[in-house]
């Protein structure tokens, strides 16, 4: 049976035992890279569909493209920052 141990720190904020902290962004780590391959996706659908002359499609494709960029893009700087930074300061 798996124990959690629950702990606060001395302001009063719960802090995560070892095991919770030491897996905590080890997701964004490893797969924030998968928004990059959405936005590229998304990009050459938009490409094609601008190819064959279906220019409302095209943009919006476009757009979602440029909405999973800016999604790698803040994935990236949350997996980058230290760990147990507070973003609420």
């Amino acid at each position: 049976m798996l124990r959690l141990r629950i702990s606060f720190t001395m302001d009063g904020r719960q802090d995560a035992p070892a095991a919770c902290r030491a897996s905590q962004g080890k997701v964004g780590r490893n797969f924030n890279w998968i928004w990059y391959v959405g936005a590229a996706v998304w990009f050459l659908n938009a490409a094609l569909a601008m190819h064959h002359g279906n220019l409302r499609i095209g943009v919006t494709n476009a757009a979602i493209a440029a909405v999973f960029l800016a999604a790698g893009l803040f994935f990236r700087r949350m997996a980058r920052r230290p760990p147990g930074r507070d973003s609420h300061r």
